[in-house]
């Protein structure tokens, strides 16, 4: 399969004022995303996960215009996107949508359902308005929605009824890739089976690619194909998802999959990192259990079986003598 999106040492930085933050009070500036590479195939969900803070939606908005990189590169079905270019920027947006966390506040409380979906066809300049009215009553039934929805406000709606005209709106104009960014974080848990339910539909019928954000363990295990794992904005496992939730070799990723609630649990409430990165080295070894003499650098990502890799010293001697066992017998 081939890629729909792939970012190559994706970096984002933020100017910030001395002060404004405990953890980067002495920074000019903060770290976002920090060389970030991953790919989405083509009708596969990857998945990214990490606290808050992580730089999750950082990558998110990336994908879809609203923030630049500070340096690396974005592809688009085999063509770099330059930022600087609203051309780009245009093709960009037209083939990624977005659905954010907070479907009230992405929902125009003044417009009825029909002209918050119509918005979408009229900024993508691709429709003639003659078919306007017949697009927005197909996605409407396409998502899973009462038609008589389209008559209502946005604070008429269920939690899941406005996350599914987030949904609509998004994939109204089709797309090649849609960005969900902590799409169900807001619902109680029946409501966020029904939507994921939804998406995972949309997923096969439209043939589309997802990229799945959150911070909820229990979420992407049912969702995504490929999972990635976030801290402090660098990449610290990537792999199949059954591998890294089963066996993950990150501490990081352990920790994280060790404090995932019980799904019986009924609430989950997202922690947010507090104790702060490293300043040097590997990001995650002033907390980490494991940490030795050689954590005093950065790590790159290293082998851990097919397809699965760890930003973890741990494993460079296993990757090295992998190397060597591949180059005797060939």
């Amino acid at each position: 399969m081939s890629n729909i999106v792939e970012l190559t040492d994706l970096t984002v930085s933020f100017r910030v004022s001395s002060g404004s933050s405990k953890i980067f009070e002495k920074a000019k500036s903060i770290v976002a995303v920090d060389r970030i590479s991953f790919a989405v195939k083509e009708e596969e969900t990857f998945g990214l996960a990490g606290e808050t803070g992580s730089g999750k939606s950082t990558i998110a908005r990336v994908l879809v215009g609203l923030y630049r990189p500070t340096s690396g590169s974005v592809r688009l079905l085999g063509e770099e996107i330059d930022f600087s270019r609203k051309k780009d920027i245009t093709k960009l947006r037209r083939s990624v949508g977005i659905v954010f966390q907070d479907p009230v506040g992405s929902l125009n409380p003044r417009l009825k359902v029909k002209e918050i979906i119509k918005e979408a066809l009229i900024a993508s300049k691709e429709f003639d308005k003659s078919e306007y009215d017949r697009r927005v009553s197909g996605i409407i039934e396409t998502v899973g929605l009462r038609k008589s929805a389209l008559e209502s406000y946005g604070r008429d709606l269920s939690g899941g009824e406005k996350q599914r005209v987030s949904v609509a709106r998004a994939i109204v104009v089709p797309k090649k890739l849609l960005v969900l960014d902590e799409p169900t974080s807001s619902l109680d848990v029946s409501v966020q089976a029904q939507v994921l339910n939804t998406l995972r539909r949309l997923k096969t019928e439209l043939e589309l690619s997802f990229l799945f954000i959150t911070h909820d363990l229990n979420v992407i295990k049912y969702v995504s194909d490929t999972l990635g794992i976030l801290y402090y904005g660098k990449l610290l496992e990537l792999g199949n998802t059954y591998d890294v939730v089963t066996g993950p070799k990150h501490p990081y990723t352990s920790k994280l999959i060790a404090n995932v609630p019980s799904l019986k649990r009924v609430e989950h409430q997202e922690t947010a990192i507090e104790q702060g990165p490293a300043s040097k080295g590997c990001v995650y070894s002033k907390v980490c259990p494991s940490v030795f003499e050689r954590c005093a650098e950065p790590p790159g990502m290293y082998d851990v079986g097919p397809e699965h890799r760890a930003a973890c010293f741990l494993y460079e001697q296993e990757t090295q003598q992998l190397t060597r066992d591949v180059s005797q017998t060939t």
